[in-house]
């Protein structure tokens, strides 16, 4: 069996509970789960997961010159030791436990947005990566467009069409809201539904984000 590195950005400012909680359910399938800390404006709860959250590995990656994904994926892919890398995002959720018999030595789905495949979801073996430029920058489409079009240009992927949602824009909402604002959440009520989940998890939950989670669901309440 394969051991596999999960390797996700995470903003300082932002919670995850529900991912929290998948990855401790599932942490018998993972050798290391490391989240690089990234810079992001608002409440900074680096601290608070550090101490609250045993199953990850919480790593400062900021960077200073160049693009933050690509320096924070660079930096894990630095440290990491397993022979199979996850590279996956907290918005993305397995629906059907067939996704993980998926086979393949490159493994994702494409999204339609112009990236052959998608950061959200990626496996990959590690010999496969040194033989790329390890760009995991925005140019010239979006994060990872680069290193997805140089994978496919090595090996044909096995791409997944079902069984998983990527909810997308859940970082962004959460700067939303955290900030008061009351216009631009996307898909406001399915990230209601997902923060109505997050506060059902059973993981601890940050006093603060609980609160700004239940001040977003009481909105819509009492508004209807």
């Amino acid at each position: 069996m394969d051991r596999i590195d999960v390797i996700v950005c995470w903003p300082r400012s932002c919670d995850y509970p529900l991912w929290r909680q998948f990855i401790r359910d599932e942490r018998h399938r993972f050798y290391r789960v490391l989240a690089m800390f990234t810079e992001h404006s608002g409440h900074d709860y680096s601290d608070w997961l550090r101490a609250n959250c045993p199953d990850v590995e919480f790593v400062d990656s900021f960077i200073r010159d160049g693009d933050w994904r690509d320096g924070a994926v660079n930096a894990a892919l630095d440290i990491s030791t397993s022979n199979r890398v996850w590279f996956t995002e907290q918005d993305f959720f397995i629906t059907d436990p067939s996704f993980w018999d998926a086979e393949g030595v490159v493994v994702g789905f494409n999204a339609g947005d112009g990236r052959p495949l998608h950061p959200a979801s990626l496996f990959v073996n590690r010999d496969l990566i040194p033989l790329t430029s390890r760009y995991f920058g925005p140019e010239p489409v979006d994060h990872f467009y680069t290193f997805g079009t140089e994978l496919c240009g090595l090996i044909e992927p096995t791409l997944m069409t079902s069984g998983f949602e990527h909810l997308q824009g859940t970082t962004q909402n959460h700067s939303l809201i955290d900030s008061g604002e009351d216009a631009g959440v996307f898909r406001r009520d399915r990230f209601r539904d997902y923060l109505r989940a997050c506060l059902a998890a059973d993981v601890w939950l940050e006093p603060g984000w609980a609160a700004n989670a239940r001040r977003e669901i009481l909105l819509k309440e009492n508004r209807t």
